[in-house]
């Protein structure tokens, strides 16, 4: 990369790159609250990206999910060399995709990049990805059989040219999905996001007399690559590998995550070789998601203070066997990625637990867990979307949380605004007793949620679990958390990953696992184990 050809003071350094975050945190914000769907507006599952004319990184919004980790970027590095080369944007414009190749792994996720123009100069871009409601095929999840049931794949395409909606574009859009005012309405709420961090971007640039974002951006990138080389430089070099299973299809067909991590001077490399083929269900993942998913666990070790951009991704490559689960070529299914991706920190962990073990965390009890109901209700489609977690895993000097969400960071939406969206009632929300693995440090407690259909007509239903025969594990001496449990009463075959319907008068009952704990539980004062089983943490 090139150095900053303009000095910064620290002072004015600190100030400028904490406005730039405090930007894409206000266009997060108005993507939120401008948005129709309860997955972006009640569970954040979105990003804010600012980036230089290059397609380079230079502050992302602070609730960003980590599934967006560095997709940006490489989504609009990708259009500046294959399709829309820098004399080709024009004021105004915002291009879209949802090519899960390009953009962020699935179709829901949809790409939305508009250009900065600043005294008549192209001086940068700002994009956001969001989970949309539908996109057609199948409902989202595990239930496809191939790419081509997951819906609409829109290639990159002006969606609004010099200020000029393509009505084709949206036209299409409605036609082909499920309740269309939420999905349009998500997207013009995050064009509308773009707008405000383009707003915004050139009020900053005015009041501190920039004309451009180059020095800026250089200044930023380098300094937070040279804070992440020095900490992995602090690291010992050597190959470390770790073998993690996955339940797969929740049956009999597992999966196999095979990491070796190898640290020499200030880079890391991770390689998968040896990772399971792509899966019959739709849990594959394409190489930008797992990269993503491979270097947030990564920072989190060795860089968690310093705020996202290009620079704390330089010295971390990623390699996967092609065609295999994470790095699934067409037309494998890919709709359920998460439940993969969200598993790779585990992994990643372990390997680095033989180098850096006071840096790292044992096993969430959880991927987390995603319903989506479809129905009509009160004279109108929905498609609702809620996630559920387990216990969070151990850390050297502190015990797992209980119910918490990691890697990704999406928010529980609400029993109020559930039951009043969709005709279903909530029976039960509580802690899983016993759940939590014990250890020097231990996990935190898995949760049950339940709830009935108390509507007149069957509820379409797509369903994503994990750790249901397999269970967290624990790190360095630490034991596993408890597996989790999915059933349905008045009792019959319900799958734990895919379609299904909930009739009138069913009650699905949901058990989520426990966090993993950490070290030898010989090492666990007496007190702290007495006080474990008094508040049921460990049987």
């Amino acid at each position: 990369m090139r150095s900053s050809t303009k000095i910064f003071d620290p002072v004015t350094f600190s100030i400028l790159w904490s406005r730039l975050i405090s930007i894409v945190d206000e266009a997060g914000t108005t993507l939120q609250r401008t948005s129709f769907s309860t997955v972006t507006r009640e569970s954040n599952d979105f990003a804010v990206v600012l980036m230089d004319a290059e397609g380079r990184s230079i502050a992302q919004s602070s609730i960003s999910v980590p599934s967006f980790l560095g997709v940006l970027p490489m989504l609009t590095k990708a259009l500046l060399k294959d399709y829309f080369p820098l004399d080709q944007w024009t004021e105004g414009d915002v291009v879209m995709t949802n090519d899960p190749w390009l953009c962020a792994g699935h179709k829901p996720d949809i790409g939305i990049v508009s250009p900065i123009f600043y005294k008549k100069n192209l001086i940068g871009f700002i994009g956001t990805i969001a989970h949309s409601p539908d996109m057609g095929g199948v409902l989202w999840g595990a239930g496809s059989r191939d790419l081509y049931e997951e819906g609409l794949m829109i290639p990159p395409t002006k969606l609004i040219k010099a200020g000029e909606p393509n009505t084709t574009l949206f036209n299409i859009l409605e036609a082909n999905v499920r309740a269309p005012l939420q999905t349009i309405g998500d997207i013009k709420a995050q064009i509308a996001a773009n707008d405000q961090g383009i707003k915004s971007l050139k009020k900053m640039m005015q009041e501190n007399n920039l004309v451009e974002l180059n020095d800026l951006a250089d200044a930023i990138i380098e300094k937070t690559e040279q804070t992440m080389r020095d900490a992995i430089r602090s690291a010992p070099d050597g190959d470390y590998s770790y073998t993690y299973i996955t339940d797969g299809d929740g049956k009999e067909l597992k999966c196999t995550v095979q990491t070796k991590i190898t640290i020499k001077g200030d880079t890391i490399h991770v390689d998968y070789e040896g990772t399971s083929g792509a899966h019959p269900l739709s849990i594959n993942a394409v190489k930008n998601y797992t990269y993503a998913y491979t270097a947030y666990p990564i920072k989190c070790a060795f860089s968690p203070s310093v705020p996202n951009n290009d620079g704390a991704f330089y010295p971390i490559t990623v390699t996967a066997p092609e065609g295999s689960l994470l790095n699934a070529k067409k037309p494998s299914p890919l709709g359920a990625r998460n439940i993969t991706g969200n598993m790779l920190h585990s992994s990643v962990f372990g390997a680095l637990s033989q180098a850096i073990p006071e840096k790292v965390q044992a096993d969430c009890g959880s991927a987390c867990w995603c319903v989506v109901l479809n129905g009509m209700y009160k004279n109108k489609e929905y498609v609702e979307y809620f996630f559920l977690n387990g216990g969070y895993g151990a850390r050297p000097g502190m015990d797992g949380e209980s119910v918490l969400s990691f890697p990704t960071n999406v928010a529980n939406v609400p029993i109020e605004v559930l039951e009043n969206d969709v005709p279903i009632l909530v029976t039960e929300k509580s802690l899983v007793d016993g759940s939590a693995g014990d250890g020097q440090w231990r996990g935190g407690l898995g949760q049950r949620f339940a709830f009935k259909n108390v509507g007149e007509e069957a509820i379409n239903i797509s369903i994503l679990t994990e750790k249901t025969i397999t269970q967290a594990k624990g790190l360095l001496g630490g034991g596993d958390g408890l597996s989790g449990d999915i059933r349905i009463i008045p009792e019959r075959p319900f799958p734990k990953k895919g379609l299904d319907k909930l009739h009138p008068g069913e009650e699905l009952i949901l058990t989520l696992p426990g966090g993993a704990g950490y070290g030898n539980k010989s090492k666990r004062a007496k007190s702290k184990i007495d006080n474990d089983r008094l508040m049921k943490y460990i049987k």
